[in-house]
């Protein structure tokens, strides 16, 4: 059943473009030619009305969604949180982690873009923090409140991950909207 909610308490919510402003672009092509590193931050354009209601939201944005990179399993994955695309007999939207390949698959992604910050030596703490807040199972936060952390949404997650590495990547820029979205999903 589709509902649109404003978001409580004038909830804030990072617009892309401020962390893409402390971050240099490395590619919007082929993943097979990145030299992915930990903490770089992948972004995507999504298919969806998820994606097109935070286009709403935010029409100068670029990108919808956004995750982490971190080395596990002898392989670059992606640490994310986004609603429905839970995994089989999930029950709900939790912090979750997939090949990059997946994360911009055709039909979650129009296009993507991979961004390293500048002089990262953080990046493989903030990609360890992602790691760590996986393994706790932290669930999406459909209220969007960026000051409880017991539960997060794509952009938390990142800004919050750099945060405990020593970085604050938002620079305290914080814009307020509203985001209408499906509930229940």
């Amino acid at each position: 059943m589709k509902h649109v909610f404003a978001i409580k308490n004038s909830v804030v919510i990072f617009i892309f473009a401020i962390i893409l402003s402390a971050c240099s672009q490395k590619s919007e092509k082929s993943v097979a030619h990145i030299a992915f590193e930990q903490g770089d931050l992948v972004f995507r354009k999504g298919t969806g009305v998820k994606s097109r209601a935070v286009f709403h939201a935010d029409s100068s944005g670029v990108y919808s969604h956004v995750g982490i990179v971190v080395w596990k399993d002898s392989v670059f994955q992606v640490v994310h949180t986004t609603l429905g695309e839970r995994e089989k007999g999930e029950e709900i939207d939790r912090i979750k982690i997939e090949s990059i390949s997946t994360f911009w698959r055709k039909d979650r992604a129009k296009y993507g873009a991979v961004y390293r910050l500048k002089n990262n030596g953080l990046g493989e703490k903030a990609a360890q923090e992602a790691l760590r807040l996986l393994a706790e199972g932290v669930p999406f936060d459909h209220d969007y409140e960026l000051e409880d952390s017991t539960k997060m949404y794509c952009t938390e997650l990142v800004w919050y991950a750099y945060l405990q590495a020593g970085q604050d990547i938002s620079f305290g820029k914080r814009s307020e909207m509203n985001v209408p979205l499906y509930s229940g999903i």
